[in-house]
Parts: C-alpha cells; sequence; structure tokens
C-alpha cells in the first residue's frame, strides 16, 4: 500500500513548529509532511512490550529507549517517529527528536508496510550508529531484522514463529512469545486487523 497523500511541504523548523501544537503526529520527509494513522491494539502491545524491555534493559547504562512519540531525524533529514528506538549517543536532554540510533523497530501494518520496508529502509540505513532495523509483524509471530555487520554490510534475518531476537548496544535478548505476550492467540497466526 502507498504512502498517504502528502500535506504540503514545509521547512523542519515549521514542521517542529507544527507537531508542538498538532494533535495529529506527521511524518517529515524531503521537505514534505504526512499525516500518521492510528494503530491497533496489537500494534500498541507488540512494540509496548519492546519498549518495555527495552527500558528495563536501558536503565543505567546510559542508553535511553523510546516508544512512539518521540520523533527520528536522519543524515539527510528525514524525520520519522519509530514504534520503538534506542539511542546511545545523545544525554536524556529534553529535546523533541534525537539523530543517532543503536536500534530501531516498526511493527508492521497494512498502511505502513510498505513504507516501513522501502523508504524508512532506505533512510534509517544511513544511520552512521544504527546496528539493526527490526520489522515485527502484527498478524503473525514474525520478525524481520536488517542487521549491520563490522564491515558495514546489512544482514537480513528471519523469525517465524519461535525464536530469539537479539537487539544490539543493551544486550537485550527477547524471544517471540516476549514480543507476541497478551496479543491474544495460542498458534502463530492472529486475526488480521
Amino acid at each position: 500500500m502507498p504512502r498517504p497523500e502528502p500535506i504540503g511541504r514545509i521547512t523542519f523548523e515549521e514542521y517542529l513548529a507544527l507537531e508542538a501544537r498538532s494533535r495529529v503526529r506527521h511524518e517529515f520527509v524531503d521537505g514534505t509532511i504526512f499525516a500518521m494513522a492510528g494503530g491497533t491494539d496489537h500494534h500498541n502491545v507488540i512494540a509496548g512490550n519492546i519498549f518495555a524491555a527495552a527500558r528495563a534493559a536501558a536503565r543505567g547504562t546510559g542508553c535511553t529507549a523510546f516508544i512512539e512519540n518521540m520523533m527520528l531525524q536522519v543524515p539527510d533529514g528525514a524525520t520519522y517517529y519509530p514504534d520503538v528506538f534506542v539511542t546511545c549517543e545523545e544525554p536524556n536532554d529534553g529535546s523533541r527528536y534525537k539523530r543517532f540510533a543503536c536500534f530501531i523497530v516498526e511493527v508492521l501494518s497494512e498502511s505502513t508496510s510498505d513504507v516501513d520496508r522501502g523508504e524508512k529502509l532506505h533512510h534509517y540505513r544511513k544511520i552512521p550508529t544504527l546496528k539493526a532495523y527490526v520489522l515485527v509483524s502484527q498478524n503473525q509471530k514474525l520478525v524481520e531484522v536488517y542487521r549491520r555487520l563490522e564491515d558495514q554490510t546489512w544482514r537480513y534475518e528471519v523469525l517465524e514463529g519461535t525464536g530469539e531476537l537479539e537487539l544490539p548496544c543493551l544486550g537485550l535478548k527477547l524471544n517471540l512469545e516476549e514480543i507476541y505476550a497478551d496479543v491474544g492467540a495460542s498458534d502463530n497466526r492472529f486475526l488480521e486487523p
């Protein structure tokens, strides 16, 4: 599914001012803003499960975990609201956006899957500190990971049904049962949203 129609073209400073007063979140790409859609209960629970574990693991490490309402600006200026991300480079200074993520998690939905797999993958990989970009299905126990290797190439990994997700910078390992806890299905396939 393609990205929704853009709302308009503005500068980054105008974008920050808009976000400060808007009730709707927007993403900022190439001077264009796009309204964000709401999520499902599966989306919210999955993102919450990952954030809760990341937040607990980050405590006292100098890293900070963020969920949904913190903006992340990539080197070319595109700015998104990842579902979950961790940064270890910037102090917790009251800013409204960050620039250096260690890992990023996006929970996929029908309306965002193409953007998450294409545009965001392209932009996020430009972040020099990024070690992993994680895509989590909300309709089945399926996690895809793009992991940066020592030689700066990327490896694609898939966990399906069972397995353990290793998240960098925090020494955090989450099995799929923990990621999908309380989603409400006993098998590997969930109800479609």
